[in-house]
């Protein structure tokens, strides 16, 4: 008996790993199922709800049960697809409600209506800036690097219709005024500082191919996901996506070493 036991051991446990193999398999497929089917759902440019001013919502539309079952759809949205933020017309909700997270981890998205920025879209503006490679769901495999403020006051209704205040910073600021150009009828092709400023998110993970210095210094040597801070003058990794810049730049080193 010990010793059919002992013969029979290894393979028990290879039929676990297997199964516990399967079992990730099946979830995987699950969840990309799902983005997918998502993901034919939302607006993409030039999509009409893109590229015009969504309709500012005020306290009177906020306690509705309609305005909160459109909020309860757009969360699943926004969390089937795992998005760091959110807005409205992305959606095909005609409304100015915008959902953020301030890091990929966190479990609820704080939400925004009708939010305000003073000097919102000043391009000569003098306050400290970050640069970022920004994409969006709405844009395809569209990549582009927009200039933004370092921290922002923003004002605008809490998803109860409680008046809200707040001075945001890092990817909370990145984040909403991200989502703000859409509420203005904007992407981050109209906010790139040219036409080169504008790449595939293939040639994202080709840029040790790209000229020297292109499209600018900074843009050249940030990575995704970080920030290029223009006062300090150098990359940093926003507080927060620290592991997932890692895991992206793992998976751009390994990606290197296959096309070797």
């Amino acid at each position: 008996m010990l010793r059919r036991l002992s013969r029979t051991a290894p393979a028990l446990g290879l039929r676990r790993s297997a199964a516990r193999e399967k079992r990730l398999k099946d979830r995987i497929a699950a969840q990309l199922e799902i983005e997918a089917q998502v993901k034919s759902r939302v607006a993409c440019y030039p999509h009409r709800s893109l590229t015009r001013p969504a309709l500012r919502l005020d306290k009177n539309h906020i306690n509705t049960p309609l305005f909160h079952s459109q909020l309860l759809n757009l969360k699943k949205m926004a969390t089937d697809l795992r998005c760091i933020s959110f807005s409205a017309p992305k959606g095909h909700w005609d409304a100015t409600v915008v959902l953020i997270k301030s890091q990929p981890d966190d479990e609820a998205f704080e939400v925004w209506v009708s939010p305000s920025v003073p000097g919102y879209d000043d391009r000569t503006s003098i306050a400290p800036m970050y640069g970022m490679w920004e994409n969006c769901i709405s844009c395809g495999a569209t990549t582009a690097w927009v200039l933004r403020p370092q921290s922002i006051t923003c004002n605008g209704w809490d998803e109860y219709g409680n008046e809200k205040a707040e001075v945001l910073d890092g990817m909370r600021a990145r984040c909403l005024m991200h989502e703000l150009d859409h509420l203005h009828g904007k992407t981050i092709m109209q906010q790139a500082l040219g036409p080169e400023f504008i790449v595939s998110g293939i040639s994202m993970g080709q840029r040790d191919l790209w000229p020297p210095n292109f499209p600018s210094a900074e843009a050249y040597m940030t990575a995704p996901l970080q920030f290029f801070d223009y006062v300090k003058n150098t990359p940093i990794v926003p507080p927060g996506m620290e592991w997932w810049f890692a895991q992206n730049m793992q998976q751009q080193f390994e990606d290197a070493r296959l096309n070797q």
